[in-house]
């Protein structure tokens, strides 16, 4: 089932999200900076859980897809907290869009994002980070991944919040990750989910973004000017006892938008 309350101006680009209804004031804050900075991009967001007042109020932004994860994976350690809604990421690979960026639920956009949309034709663009793609993975289960699947491991990988792509040229991006938890197991996947499994997956072709495309307040305080901000760890903007963030503060829900 899908809602949509939001015209399609074209089918050359979209945004994409992905969200339940604890992720919901974020989701509500990036839409409206949405609205606010890219008017004229279509939005689509992933249910994976809204109440039906949220998906009522979200559909006033973009076009809302019930959607359930392709896969369970149980989470484990100090990303436990990352749930099995984050898989919807993969859907951006099925969507009639030329161009598609997913932005992750807990991001908020403080300008246009037309320069991320001009990525060369066979890659995916990312935000590099300083790890190496191993440095994703636990240490027990890095010799046997290296061993089996032929990448570049001291590669820096990057987070997987924020990428832009050609939908038609990853169509059987499901397939693929699929295939990966087949051959090593769940449980090898279950530090970070989507993010080890895209990280191999688009190995060899990534096109690196700018850092300010992908920005974290907590890590990259050099940045002056974020184009996207990414509220990165457990405790997001809108939890008790996060620090004011006068930048999400500018997009935050409001009385007249509900969250249940």
């Amino acid at each position: 089932m899908r809602s949509r309350a939001v015209p399609i101006h074209d089918m050359k680009r979209c945004i994409a999200t992905s969200c339940d209804s604890k992720y919901y004031p974020g989701l509500i804050a990036l839409l409206v900076s949405l609205k606010k900075t890219n008017p004229d991009i279509p939005v689509v967001v992933f249910d994976g859980g809204l109440t039906d007042a949220q998906r009522r109020v979200a559909g006033g932004f973009a076009e809302v897809l019930r959607k359930k994860p392709f896969t369970i994976i149980p989470g484990r350690g100090k990303f436990s907290y990352i749930g099995d809604t984050t898989l919807l990421k993969f859907e951006v690979a099925a969507l009639e869009y030329d161009k598609a960026l997913y932005l992750d639920a807990d991001t908020i956009v403080t300008e246009k994002l037309d320069p991320v949309f001009d990525i060369p034709r066979g890659y995916v663009g990312v935000v590099k980070e300083v790890n190496a793609v191993k440095d994703m993975f636990r240490p027990k289960d890095r010799h046997r991944l290296a061993e089996s699947i032929g990448i570049d491991w001291e590669e820096k990988g990057f987070n997987a919040g924020v990428f832009a792509l050609y939908p038609q040229e990853w169509r059987d991006l499901r397939e693929k990750a699929l295939a990966l938890i087949g051959r090593f197991g769940a449980e090898v996947f279950s530090k970070s989910k989507c993010q080890q499994l895209l990280n191999i997956i688009f190995a060899g072709r990534t096109y690196a973004l700018p850092r300010r495309y992908n920005a974290s307040p907590l890590y990259d305080k050099d940045i002056g000017d974020p184009a996207v901000i990414h509220y990165l760890c457990e405790t997001k903007p809108w939890h008790e006892g996060y620090p004011r963030d006068l930048r999400y503060a500018e997009y935050e829900n409001n009385s007249s938008l509900p969250v249940k």
